[in-house]
């Protein structure tokens, strides 16, 4: 049997177990869809500093060829 939890009118209590159930389902829906778009942002940012970590590589590897170019005209 599931009781009301006093001043939470979207909680219920289980009796048996002792359990705190929630059920906003419209809060569940909204919680799930902000950890969706987090999970999301989170994504996109390690994809651009992974992006930033590649670009500095290139401009180090273009840098020494050129330093080296330069080196070997003279």
């Amino acid at each position: 049997m599931k009781q009301k939890v006093e001043g939470h009118n979207n909680f219920l209590r289980d009796s048996e177990t002792g359990a705190i159930i929630n059920t906003d389902s419209s809060g569940y829906s909204s919680y799930l869809m902000n950890k969706s778009i987090k999970d999301e942002e989170s994504t996109r940012i390690q994809n651009v500093e992974q992006d930033l970590a590649n670009i500095q590589n290139e401009l180090y590897e273009l840098k020494t060829l050129l330093k080296e170019a330069l080196n070997g005209s003279r």
